[in-house]
């Protein structure tokens, strides 16, 4: 069985798609030349509750780029400040009552907008690391895009055009003299490093958001945990996956804990799980080797490094699970397969 490909099967908002959609129309491409490439209709991208295969979206990347011959598509489009590219998410990031308060927010709600990827906070000292973790081999496009979308809602939720990180990382190589992307992001900006990231001071995250409105804040809260609420019954596997990816660079969640997060009883969280064929071991298991093969793709990280990214207590325990997987082992999988080190 293809657990990858059964269990986790990355999705974008259509919000998101749409947004794609649009500023590739802007720069003068056939809007119908766009859509029929995936097969999508208008009225799927306006469907605000419509999870869409990440492969459609990146198709859309590909096919845009190419006709304009702009290898720096995403990178651009991140730059437009957009709050409705995320529907609901966008809406409560824009009435937050402060940037760190808007990421939390994402973190918590991030199901609603898709499984394409988690966004990871690393404290240290008085300054943040701002990751994004993609749970697929997503292309620079989307990383560019998605990173430099953070600072972008930064500046434009703070109507502070200077507001700027200490550092960037991309894990790819740059697709632009270094100059383009450092005017910018008025930082260093590193390539080819192990993670997609801002680097910002943590007096930045709580600067005041200029549309802060602390009441209808609550009421877009209110109603996004109860579509979680009814996502967790009609669509829990997305739920699932959501939870584990965001989760596991940090622990890895039992049953117990994921069922108390679908705010079902163990019990029930079985009975959901055995409805789609499959356990909770085996979706956990097929997670971690779906990020385990994005992560040595994507990134230079060492072998020790992606098993403590997958919540493995040992290295040894990695590669056997890795030689399982594939009847390989991670070293060689990059070598052979990827031609890296």
């Amino acid at each position: 069985m293809n657990q990858s490909s059964t269990y986790l099967n990355p999705k974008i908002a259509a919000h998101a798609v749409r947004s794609l959609v649009n500023f590739a129309e802007r720069r003068g491409l056939e809007r119908e030349v766009l859509l029929q490439e995936v097969g999508l209709t208008e009225a799927q991208l306006n469907d605000g509750r419509l999870l869409i295969d990440v492969r459609s979206h990146e198709s859309i990347y590909e096919l845009a780029a190419g006709l304009l011959d702009e290898p720096l598509l995403g990178f651009l489009q991140g730059q437009r400040y957009e709050p409705e590219c995320w529907g609901l998410l966008g809406l409560i990031a824009l009435t937050s009552s402060s940037i760190g308060a808007a990421i939390a927010a994402q973190y918590r709600f991030q199901s609603l907008s898709g499984n394409m990827g988690a966004p990871l906070q690393v404290n240290h000292g008085q300054l943040t690391t701002i990751q994004w973790v993609p749970a697929y081999n997503c292309s620079h496009h989307m990383s560019e895009n998605i990173i430099t979308g953070l600072l972008a809602s930064a500046r434009a939720l703070t109507n502070q055009a200077d507001c700027s990180p200490s550092a960037v990382y991309f894990t790819h190589g740059p697709k632009a003299e270094n100059e383009v992307y450092a005017r910018y992001f008025e930082c260093p900006v590193h390539f080819n490093a192990e993670h997609n990231a801002l680097v910002m001071d943590n007096a930045i995250l709580q600067w005041p958001l200029r549309k802060s409105d602390v009441e209808l804040n609550k009421v877009l809260v209110e109603h996004a945990v109860s579509l979680l609420t009814q996502q967790s019954f009609t669509s829990p596997m997305e739920v699932i996956k959501d939870y584990v990816i965001k989760n596991l660079p940090d622990h890895v969640p039992d049953l117990d804990e994921v069922a108390g997060y679908l705010n079902l009883s163990v019990r029930s969280a079985q009975r959901k799980l055995s409805e789609y064929g499959t356990s909770y071991s085996q979706v956990l298991d097929a997670i971690r080797k779906e990020l385990a093969l994005t992560y040595l793709r994507q990134t230079s990280n060492s072998v020790l490094y992606v098993s403590e990214r997958l919540g493995f207590s040992e290295q040894s325990a990695f590669q056997r699970a890795f030689k399982r997987w594939t009847n390989t082992t991670p070293r060689r999988y990059r070598l052979e397969v990827l031609g890296k080190s």
